[in-house]
């Protein structure tokens, strides 16, 4: 059975030209999904977000050859639509933003400081991590997403604001996300491969978990299936 929600998942991506197989969802991804499910089926957003309001953070495995889903990004217009939804006490204010235009290395920050809601939030850009005309904008769009992101607690379940996608390619740049998820992807192939020792028919286990492969799983559910197989033995 075809989920209802997908935002756009593929066998294969398209990466600066090259076209890699997606070989992993990481646990944040996921979480981030089922999240964003919860938001287009609830009473407060079912009517006022769309699917298309969300997508997929692809990243690369760090040799470049295979692709993963490591979290979900919310438009800006998203968060646009959820702070109109929010109680009045949780809105985005803009009298608690002050600008700050000599942060530090140069960059532009934006904080919003609310006492009342308890959040205090920036939203800067350097030179390294905006490459618009528009660094005001970005500064303040930033800093919006986020306080929206946090007042509502979607934040908390990785889902990103498009706003931060050029924070992302610095990140991806770096490696570092990329690198913690391989281990978890070298983890998954051996629990895979376990998993096919263990139990003559997999077609029950991708049945049980309404997936297409064995390599769907997440690394939780394949160890609760080796884990439940080597005690029955």
């Amino acid at each position: 059975m075809k989920a209802k929600y997908n935002f756009g998942e593929k066998d294969k991506e398209n990466i600066n030209g090259a076209t890699l197989p997606v070989e992993f969802k990481t646990p944040k991804y996921l979480e981030a999904k089922s999240k964003a499910i919860e938001l287009l089926e609830s009473k407060e957003y079912k009517d006022i977000l769309k699917e298309s309001d969300f997508w997929i953070l692809v990243n690369t495995y760090s040799n470049k050859t295979k692709a993963m889903y490591s979290g979900l990004i919310i438009s800006h217009d998203g968060c646009l639509k959820i702070n109109d939804s929010l109680d009045e006490k949780l809105k985005f204010k803009p009298s608690c933003v002050e600008i700050d235009k000599e942060g530090y290395k140069d960059s532009l920050v934006f904080t919003y400081n609310c006492p009342e809601q308890g959040i205090y939030e920036v939203g800067e850009v350097s030179k390294d991590n905006c490459k618009n005309d528009y660094p005001y904008a970005m500064a303040l769009k930033r800093c919006f997403d986020r306080v929206v992101l946090k007042n509502s607690k979607i934040a908390y379940s990785g889902i990103y604001s498009d706003s931060e996608s050029d924070e992302f390619k610095e990140q991806e740049e770096h490696k570092t996300l990329n690198k913690e998820v391989s281990k978890g992807a070298k983890a998954l192939e051996s629990q895979i491969e376990m998993i096919k020792k263990l139990v003559p028919d997999t077609k029950k286990i991708t049945n049980y978990y309404q997936i297409e492969k064995l390599e769907d799983l997440t690394v939780e559910q394949a160890s609760e299936i080796i884990k439940k197989k080597k005690g029955n033995e």
